[in-house]
């Protein structure tokens, strides 16, 4: 293992938590917490699926955190797959101003995850 192994495992849990923290929200939260942080759409379908996206990165963290550098595919995803939200987050901001503070710092979270996941991740295994 990697001498960074025990810190990416950290950014991972601590990541996997917050994720989970945002299936609970955007999959069960009543309609008046989801207005009161600025969702535009509070108890539709399409909002309450978007909260199994974060269901679906948990659990591939958790795979991912069996055998980091048999996973790197996973933990590459993530940087992508972040990069590219934040990217249309702010698209759609340039298109339709006045987005709410959560979904800024949500996107700020997801750049500083994936950020700290490509400085940790352990590099490829030699074959």
């Amino acid at each position: 293992m990697a001498k960074n192994s025990a810190s990416i495992k950290v950014v991972l849990w601590i990541y996997i938590i917050l994720l989970a923290l945002w299936f609970l929200l955007f999959s069960f939260a009543p309609a008046k917490l989801l207005a009161a942080i600025g969702s535009s759409e509070t108890s539709g379908f399409y909002l309450r699926l978007y909260g199994v996206f974060p269901l679906g990165w948990v659990i591939l963290f958790l795979f991912a955190l069996k055998d980091l550098e048999k996973n790197l595919a996973i933990l590459n995803s993530a940087i992508i797959v972040s990069i590219l939200t934040a990217l249309s987050v702010i698209l759609v901001h340039l298109g339709k101003p006045g987005m709410g503070l959560f979904q800024w710092v949500s996107v700020a979270i997801m750049v500083i995850f994936a950020l700290l996941i490509y400085i940790y991740k352990p590099k490829a295994a030699k074959q």
